[in-house]
């Protein structure tokens, strides 16, 4: 009897592994698609005197998909290289526009702060195969600043920003696409935060989890503006100024057994059954 059961075990696992290898097999191609951009230029600070600037860029880049890897570039004050892991060609370095030649699988994100102060970021990834990519690229600028009597300090600057995502639904997997982009600014005196900012127009995220097309803003051009910010009114005194800001992507896919298959694996247990019975009736009292 131990002997039968462990043959209807063994038939019982082969049957599966046909469904799974026939669900594999049938698995078709899906794309999940995410982009993130931001770009900060013409900073004016008034109501304070500014120190000396201390910058900072990282970025980095990690699929699970076909190929997968990682890659963290060493941070850099203005410019860390763009990471990147995907089949290739690898995109330019500084590249705030989609990569031109999207090749499956890929994951990307680059920064860059120019001498003039202009400060661009971006993430971007296409995914077609199951597994999980993530790109990330991240800045931050601080100084100190004096407020010689009290009063208000202003930030103001140009800003422009895209997000998109692209889900398409294809048999055999089922994923999501998600995209983001952040800005902060504080004040801090001593380790207190005594004024912060994190406007809508510089924060937002968009996620696909099932078939869709987004673009933040819906026409697919960059959204631009003009944004300044004032703080509370503030004591005398020196004080640290910081902004950071990131542009996110993640990409996430899993297979699914198409119907068919699920089908066929049921009629594989079944049929595995009924030979486990057959023999088991031959069996001597």
């Amino acid at each position: 009897m131990t002997k039968m059961w462990g043959v209807f075990r063994g038939l019982l696992a082969g049957a599966a592994a046909l469904g799974l290898a026939v669900a594999s097999g049938a698995t078709a191609r899906a794309d999940y698609y995410g982009f993130a951009y931001q770009e900060l230029s013409g900073f004016t600070f008034t109501g304070a005197t500014v120190g000396t600037l201390s910058t900072g860029t990282q970025t980095s880049a990690a699929q699970s998909a076909i190929p997968p890897g990682a890659e963290n570039q060493i941070p850099s004050a203005t410019d860390t290289l763009q990471s990147f892991v995907g089949a290739g060609p690898r995109p330019a370095e500084n590249l705030f526009a989609p990569n031109p030649v999207p090749t499956p699988d890929f994951i990307r994100s680059d920064v860059l702060i120019t001498p003039t102060f202009d400060i661009a970021s971006v993430a971007e990834g296409l995914l077609t195969h199951a597994g999980v990519a993530a790109g990330d690229s991240s800045w931050s600028v601080s100084a100190p600043i004096t407020v010689t009597s009290a009063g208000t300090v202003t930030l103001g600057f140009n800003y422009s920003n895209l997000l998109k995502v692209i889900n398409t639904a294809s048999p055999g997997l089922v994923g999501s696409a998600s995209a983001s982009y952040a800005f902060d600014f504080t004040i801090l005196s001593g380790s207190t935060i005594v004024y912060e900012s994190s406007p809508p127009e510089l924060n937002d995220s968009i996620s696909a989890t099932s078939p869709a097309s987004i673009f933040v803003p819906g026409s697919g051009t960059p959204f631009s503006g003009s944004f300044s910010t004032t703080s509370t009114s503030l004591a005398a005194g020196t004080y640290q100024a910081t902004i950071t800001g990131s542009t996110r992507v993640f990409l996430s896919a899993r297979s699914v057994p198409e119907p068919a298959s699920v089908a066929m694996l049921g009629v594989g247990c079944v049929g595995a059954f009924g030979l486990f019975r057959r023999r088991k009736a031959k069996l001597p009292a």
